[in-house]
């Protein structure tokens, strides 16, 4: 199904699946594991994430049904079900946008003890950066298996019923694909040397939050003319939908 089949304006973690930002996640995945899926949910969640298999309502967007593991008859049908797709990539990738805009979110730092004016020198710097770089270090990429089907169409399982009765549902569709990464950095590069307080408030890479997420993020100096935000946790950054009906 097209992204345009359902309201990602429902909830403010998802951006447009043909923008800029979308363009960027999809370039980064490609180069890293190889040319993948078409995704058409574009989102950026640390909590609250979509687990594969989770179906979601078109209107809301909220999750409605997650599929019931524990009603399967044995480890090897659970393990069928799902394939995971792990690969290590520590290439940098030039921007063609600010990084705020591919984390679809404008970000005001606060480093611990610095001046409001040394907190604002850095956000504008990470916000409307033309020039910066991106590294992820470890993609984690996982499919639903076409072995679903076989098992609800052969089930006489009352939680799988279920399931299968939310799934043929046409208000909802399922997450098939689910893309995350881990220890995300971006490298900003500067046209002029930062200002002395900026460098002294990074001298020793100051943890600082991130609204709303549960990562662990840290700011470094590089060099003068060279700043990095990286963020230490799990990412789930784009997946892929689909519609299911019965035959």
């Amino acid at each position: 199904m097209q992204g345009t089949f359902f309201n990602f304006m429902a909830d403010s973690t998802f951006m447009p699946p043909n923008g800029d930002a979308a363009m960027e996640r999809k370039r980064a995945f490609d180069s890293c594991m190889g040319e993948g899926y078409e995704p058409n949910a574009i989102f950026l969640k640390t909590k609250d994430t979509f687990y594969i298999g989770s179906i979601v309502n078109r209107n809301t967007m909220k999750v409605v049904k997650n599929i019931p593991f524990n009603s399967l008859t044995n480890i090897l049908q659970a393990s069928a079900l799902v394939r995971f797709i792990e690969r290590p990539c520590y290439d940098k990738i030039k921007l063609n946008i600010s990084p705020s805009n591919f984390m679809n979110t404008k970000i005001d730092f606060i480093i611990p003890g610095a001046a409001d004016n040394v907190n604002k020198e850095f956000n504008d710097l990470f916000n409307n950066s033309k020039d910066a770089e991106l590294e992820m270090s470890f993609w984690v990429n996982v499919e639903f298996t076409d072995m679903i089907g076989k098992i609800l169409d052969t089930t006489a399982n009352t939680n799988l019923l279920d399931y299968k009765k939310f799934l043929t549902d046409t208000a909802n569709m399922v997450l098939i694909r689910s893309t995350s990464v881990t220890i995300t950095s971006f490298y900003i590069n500067t046209n002029k040397s930062v200002s002395a307080s900026l460098q002294q408030a990074l001298v020793n890479k100051p943890l600082v939050s991130f609204p709303d997420a549960e990562v662990k993020t840290y700011l470094s100096q590089v060099n003068d003319h060279r700043l990095k935000v990286e963020f230490n946790g799990i990412f789930q950054i784009m997946g892929q939908f689909m519609q299911a009906k019965e035959e």
